[in-house]
């Protein structure tokens, strides 16, 4: 279980990434980035990288407890 939460938690690291690559400097690049889709961005990015963090922190306690 401990290690499935870290999987996931490395995941949500990976789709903050891409959130970032698809919704910030694709439209950067272009010229076409808006206030509503920088705030939506980064608002998304901070809520996975948090989460994950969460769940990479609760794996390795569950899977220290394995152990």
């Amino acid at each position: 279980m401990g290690e499935m939460l870290k999987e996931l938690g490395k995941f949500l690291y990976n789709l903050s990434l891409l959130i970032a690559g698809a919704l910030i400097f694709q439209p950067l690049a272009k010229g076409k980035l808006s206030s509503h889709l920088l705030i939506l961005s980064i608002t998304s990015i901070l809520s996975f990288v948090f989460i994950g963090s969460i769940f990479i922190y609760f794996g390795e306690k569950l899977k220290s407890k394995e152990d």
